[in-house]
């Protein structure tokens, strides 16, 4: 029988991706990143080929798909760019689905933090909602273990949280980060969804 839905282990929904006793901003920038990240791959390079139903169907038109396939170059391309260890080099077309799904859930997380809001959300909330997303996939590995990252469909820690980033204006804005920075790829932004 197939499914068309996705799943969330209950062990995310606990500390440290999620508590009743966190700020929302910590909320939203983790667990509410990794729902929206794993919604979005319904609509990233390989999900987009799906109907409401899970049945394998073309039912984007020509111009979707060709508006998507331009963005998602973007997105491609720049984790193309991203090395570790100074010259071994992540394959943006291998990330590219999760990627995606990173920049997707990020969007998501924030607009829908937003929109709870009961007040103004103060500059010190904006850049804890980030930070949240950070650490969420924050971590340290050996050499050898990260190594292995470049055959994986996610892209290496670094690369997952800066690459992200560097593409939302919430972010940029947050922490004031000026056009053209490392963290604020002014025209050269991707932005898919």
């Amino acid at each position: 029988q197939k499914v068309n839905g996705f799943f969330i282990p209950a062990a995310v929904l606990k500390k440290p991706f999620f508590s009743p006793d966190y700020d929302d901003a910590r909320n939203y920038g983790s667990i509410g990143a990794v729902l929206g990240h794993e919604m979005t791959h319904g609509f990233d390079d390989q999900g987009r080929k799906f109907d409401k139903t899970g049945k394998r169907s073309e039912w984007w038109d020509k111009n979707t798909v060709d508006g998507f396939t331009k963005k998602a170059q973007c997105i491609s391309d720049q984790f193309s760019t991203y090395t570790i260890h100074g010259d071994k080099k992540v394959s943006g077309e291998l990330t590219l689905g999760e990627d995606i799904a990173d920049s997707g859930g990020l969007k998501m997380a924030h607009h829908a933090w937003q929109k709870a809001a009961v007040h103004e959300r103060t500059p010190e909330e904006e850049q804890l909602f980030f930070l949240s997303f950070a650490q969420t996939w924050c971590g340290v590995e050996r050499k050898k273990a990260e190594e292995t990252q470049l055959f994986d469909s996610h892209a290496p820690r670094r690369w997952r949280v800066m690459g992200t980033l560097s593409n939302s204006q919430g972010f940029q804005k947050a922490f004031q980060c000026p056009n053209g920075s490392v963290m604020n790829r002014g025209s050269e932004s991707c932005q898919l969804w």
